[in-house]
């Protein structure tokens, strides 16, 4: 009988679903800041730079557009991380170049990153994101 109740108790520190609690998971999501690119604009971009400024300080990062080669990729597309965003106001500049280095889309925008809750909104939250939409005619929209 006591190998049960070690065995229960067990289970029950280390969140186990009994009754109504949500157990809280290691899941993480980075902190960072998503680009859907319109598809056409995409294809003629070669070179694509996300840079993040607050406080005075800025953190510029290559955006991928499309899936990377056999290798795999490096980063997600269409996805900068930025493991320090803070959860307030974020200006943020694209700049986008063609294969011959021509700028295509040069835009900014101020956009409020918010936390994630990957485990739910009763657990603790993940790293800080925000989305942004790039249209074909290259407005920038923050969504």
């Amino acid at each position: 009988m006591t190998v049960s109740v070690a065995a229960l108790g067990l289970l029950t520190a280390c969140g186990g679903a009994t009754g109504d609690t949500h157990p809280c998971t290691l899941k993480d999501a980075p902190a960072g800041i998503g680009v859907k690119v319109h598809p056409e604009l995409a294809g003629r971009t070669a070179d694509a730079t996300l840079t993040a400024c607050w406080d005075g300080t800025c953190r510029k990062r290559t955006l991928r557009l499309r899936e990377s080669g056999p290798d795999g990729p490096v980063a997600w597309p269409g996805f900068a991380l930025v493991r320090d965003l803070p959860a307030k106001p974020v200006r943020v500049t694209l700049v986008f170049k063609n294969p011959r280095g021509t700028t295509v889309l040069d835009r900014r925008v101020t956009v409020t990153p918010k936390p994630t809750y990957p485990n739910g909104p009763d657990c603790s939250p993940a790293g800080n994101q925000a989305r942004l939409t790039v249209t074909e005619e290259g407005a920038l929209i923050p969504r």
